[in-house]
């Protein structure tokens, strides 16, 4: 949540002629409501199921694309077995709690208003899911980390296909 996976999954996307799928259009396609409408009727773990569904379609498409998928997708032991199958490549993109959660509380009052809100201080609570799921997204064996808090879009994206074109060699 903030770390930017939209906007530089479509600019990723665009680099390499490939479709974008995003993890929230593809949640609200699949089930009619965003993932704050699931959250607050169903509760997180449902909605993180679905978004761990969603996940597994998609990788399991025949099509090559750039998947913005939900940070929550690396809870589940499939879900990183799926991302660390061959033919997948993973860019871990992170930023500083603090930087996130300013994104974060930002994004709640326009455009990011489908992702639900946690509690009263975002900085806190991505920072405890930062920690927690660190070790999680390290088990991806991503091809590229990337710390979205300092760098432009066009860094990230640039950092990204540089790893994907090195990998290919």
């Amino acid at each position: 949540m903030g770390a930017g996976k939209t906007t530089v999954g479509m600019l990723v996307a665009a680099r390499l002629g490939l479709p974008f799928r995003d993890g929230d259009a593809m949640l609200e396609a699949a089930t009619g409501r965003t993932a704050a409408a699931i959250r607050d009727a169903e509760g997180a773990d449902e909605l993180h199921r679905a978004e761990y569904r969603v996940l597994q379609e998609a990788l399991g498409s025949e099509a090559a694309s750039v998947i913005g998928a939900a940070a929550a997708v690396v809870d589940d032991p499939a879900c990183r077995a799926a991302l660390r199958a061959p033919g997948v490549a993973v860019a871990w993109l992170r930023a500083d709690p603090a930087v996130l959660g300013h994104r974060f509380a930002a994004a709640a009052d326009g455009e990011g208003a489908h992702r639900p809100a946690y509690g009263e201080d975002p900085t806190a609570f991505l920072g405890a899911h930062a920690r927690r799921r660190a070790a999680r997204f390290a088990a991806c064996r991503p091809l590229v980390v990337v710390d979205t808090g300092r760098l432009s879009s066009a860094e990230v994206v640039e950092r990204i296909v540089a790893a994907l074109r090195s990998a290919a060699r």
